[in-house]
């Protein structure tokens, strides 16, 4: 629905984008289809313009031409008839020869030919070419002049002058060309001049009319663009109050499932712990073979529901993002070995062999949430153990980097089970998916295990995956984030153990990771360790006389090696001058009478730290070194912790339960079926503990401690327990700050009420005070 919501919303905004952009696009267009018309007139009438201008500029050109050749003309007429005068009235003095006439009449031809030459030919041609005739005639008649007698010139002069007389009309009507041709010009300029102011009106016109239309054009635009976000800002209203409606939809279904997990949680807890509590109780009964193999399938078909139930409670808080986890230091290989004693009564119905090995570089404490890292584990090698149905199980953890105090580790949880195919490695970590529906039909599981770890492990700023060939085995790796810390040292986890150093230690086991543990340990104690994974290579030492202190001899090598090994050892070296500690599971094959013969210890898988390093003190005589221990107590907690208890429980058959849990502890109860007759029976007598059920009728079991709290001196106070099938996230917090000690979740198991009882009673049975910490243990 969301991804929904996030489409419609996203929808609006494209097409608003696309709207905006339309009209951006449209605006651009219209100004450059106008500026485009305008500029395409400007264009022309430019080109116009210039015409006229080149046109004015030729005829004003021929026009000064025209004048000038005129002008010269004009001259060289006035002085032929100047000479012409001079030459008639004196004819013996005059400054002026017929061959000066001649030459005259010769410069007339010769400018009247240029003035004829640059003559427009639209303008007069009979003009022009009678004007041709009248100088050629004048041209003749001085040079007839030049070369006639004296006694010829006043006749020769005088029909020359007659002559002149004659053209000199012509030579008016030439001038007045001259003029028209100016004239002409002077009208193209006038026209160009017009045309040019025409042309800036014109443009003016368009100019105004693009402002005009982009006036409102870009107002038409202005106002779309409003409509349009008016438009789309009502949707956007409309969709936001949708999606805010979606979310208080979804934030109300949150909560409504979170309320029904939690009360689904605590429906199924009550039975269930009616069912195992009771069936662990019929257990103890004097029963046929046949009767206690059905009540074990109910003790562990209940086990099994109590796991469906934890793994969905844990994928419900990933999914709501309520699950949180704690930064705090820790023993690595402690939470290791934790595992693996859990796991290894399964292992043992197989003859499964568990081991283990950290690298020797990883610090004893890191920093973390050892719940969750051993839940992850747990999860991994279960996995391996319910798959596998020979071999061995081991755990590997690497330093993949470090930088100053911060690490990165690599875990590898091998199998020899029947592999994964190939084509289901990329989804057996996705929700309720299965590596192979065939085998898991045969073995029980949620389908969740897997996706938890993969979200926990990213939470943990790591990666998780899969190695695996079918037939051989599978491999799963992951990785954390983590950092050095510090915590307080037990005497096992001392460097240099002066009792151990220098010892020779003899090992001589089959399994890498075990082998590889053995060695780490005993070499951080200060000890001189050799490994060899058969008989025969422990052989190979000993006959050559290599002298060893110890020997630490696994029960699985091939055949009867152990027992051969040992005999040999026995046949050269007494029990004090070598030690042999048999490292054995608790149904080990070897006789145990030849076995208390050959061995000075006997060490229980699985292999911890602790379990070796106790049996290397021991062996070597000096576990007075280690702290006193008081010796075990025969008596039960109630003979050595008296209390009066009440039970606050409405469910007959819890009720029944915890009674009988009590019972075994050796402690009497008293039992009110609510909060009102919990009150009731602490204000006729005081009681020591209370173990209070949260969901009760008429007064739950956190309005009834808060009464209690409230009501009652501190010297009637007593120790509250939760004991309660509410296991959400948040319900144990809700018990302590009603004012409980504690807090237990059904089904619930007699080692978590002999805990809770201890930590909050044991040191001072008389002081009932909320102490200043509260513990959390969860049955299940």
């Amino acid at each position: 629905m969301i991804r929904l919501i996030r489409h419609n919303i996203s929808l609006p905004y494209i097409l608003d984008g696309l709207v905006l952009a339309l009209l951006a696009g449209l605006l651009t267009a219209l100004i450059w289809f106008n500026l485009s018309g305008v500029s395409s007139q400007v264009t022309g009438n430019m080109e116009g313009s210039t015409l006229q201008i080149q046109r004015t500029q030729h005829l004003f050109a021929q026009q000064q031409e025209l004048d000038a050749k005129i002008t010269a003309q004009h001259e060289v007429f006035d002085q032929l008839l100047g000479g012409l005068d001079n030459l008639a009235s004196q004819p013996d003095t005059s400054l002026f020869s017929p061959r000066k006439i001649h030459i005259l009449g010769n410069t007339l031809a010769v400018k009247a030919e240029l003035l004829l030459q640059s003559w427009p030919e639209e303008l007069s041609p009979v003009l022009k070419q009678a004007y041709r005739h009248a100088v050629a005639d004048v041209s003749q008649q001085s040079s007839a002049l030049a070369t006639s007698p004296v006694v010829e010139w006043g006749s020769k002069v005088k029909l020359l002058h007659q002559t002149l007389q004659q053209i000199h009309p012509q030579i008016m009507q030439v001038d007045m060309l001259d003029d028209h041709l100016g004239k002409q010009a002077r009208d193209a300029l006038h026209a160009t001049t017009q045309t040019n102011q025409q042309n800036i009106r014109d443009i003016q016109t368009s100019l105004d009319k693009l402002k005009q239309g982009m006036l409102w054009g870009t107002l038409a635009i202005i106002l779309a663009m409003l409509l349009s976000r008016l438009y789309f800002s009502r949707r956007f209203q409309h969709m936001t109050q949708n999606a805010r409606r979606a979310q208080a939809i979804a934030e109300e279904a949150v909560k409504t499932k979170a309320r029904f997990l939690a009360t689904m949680s605590h429906e199924i807890r009550t039975p269930m712990n009616g069912v195992i509590g009771m069936t662990r109780l019929l257990m103890n009964t004097p029963m046929s073979k046949k009767q206690s193999e059905f009540v074990e399938s109910i003790h562990l078909s209940g086990e099994h529901l109590l796991t469906v139930i934890n793994d969905v409670l844990d994928f419900s808080k990933i999914e709501a993002g309520k699950l949180d986890l704690k930064r705090e230091p820790f023993d690595l290989r402690a939470c290791i070995e934790e595992i693996l004693n859990l796991l290894h009564a399964k292992a043992l119905e197989k003859n499964l062999e568990l081991a283990y090995t950290v690298g020797p570089s990883i610090p004893v404490f890191i920093e973390g949430d050892m719940v969750r890292l051993r839940q992850i584990l747990t999860n991994l090698v279960g996995n391996a153990i319910k798959f596998t149905d020979s071999g061995e199980i081991t755990i590997f953890v690497l330093p993949r980097s470090r930088k100053g105090d911060d690490y990165e580790l690599e875990f590898q949880i091998n199998d020899t089970g029947p592999g994964i195919p190939a084509d289901r490695l990329d989804s057996i970590f996705e929700q309720f998916s299965r590596a192979d529906d065939k085998l898991v039909r045969q073995r029980e599981g949620t389908g969740l295990g897997l996706a938890i770890s993969r979200h926990l492990i990213d939470m943990m700023g790591g990666r998780i995956w899969v190695e695996s060939t079918v037939g051989v085995g599978s491999r799963f790796h992951f990785t954390i984030r983590t950092r050095k810390a510090k915590g307080q040292l037990k005497p096992f986890l001392h460097n240099n153990i002066p009792a151990i150093i220098g010892k020779r230690i003899l090992i001589v086991e089959n399994n890498p990771a075990s082998c590889q543990a053995l060695q780490d340990f005993c070499r951080g104690w200060g000890a001189v360790a050799d490994a060899v994974p058969t008989a025969a290579d422990a052989v190979s030492l000993l006959a050559v006389g290599k002298p060893y202190d110890i020997a630490l001899i696994e029960t699985n090598l091939p055949g009867d090696s152990p027992l051969e090994l040992s005999r040999y050892i026995r046949s050269r070296y007494s029990k004090q001058e070598l030690s042999l500690i048999l490292i054995a599971p608790p149904n080990d094959r070897h006789p145990k009478e030849v076995v208390r013969e050959l061995f000075n210890q006997y060490l229980t898988k699985p292999l911890t730290r602790s379990r070796l390093f106790d049996s290397l003190m021991t062996v070597l005589g000096e576990a007075s070194l280690l702290p006193a221990k008081a010796p075990p107590s025969t008596l039960k907690l109630g003979e050595r912790l008296p209390l009066t208890i009440l039970l606050a429980e409405d469910n007959p058959i819890n009720q029944i339960v915890a009674t009988a849990i009590l019972a075994e502890l050796a402690y009497q109860v008293d039992v009110a079926e609510n909060g009102v007759q919990a009150l009731t029976a602490l204000q006729r007598q005081p009681y020591d503990v209370i173990f209070m059920d949260m969901q009760m009728p008429e007064m739950n079991g956190l309005e009834a401690t808060r009464r209690i709290r409230a009501d009652f001196p501190p010297e009637r106070q007593p120790v509250i327990i939760a004991m309660t099938a509410n296991a959400m996230e948040g319900d144990r917090q809700e018990c302590l700050d009603a004012g409980m000690n504690d807090y237990i979740s059904k089904p619930v198991l007699p080692e978590a009420v002999e805990a809770a009882l201890q930590r909050c009673c044991q040191h001072n049975p008389n002081k009932h005070n909320k102490p200043e910490y509260a513990h959390e243990t969860v049955s299940a």
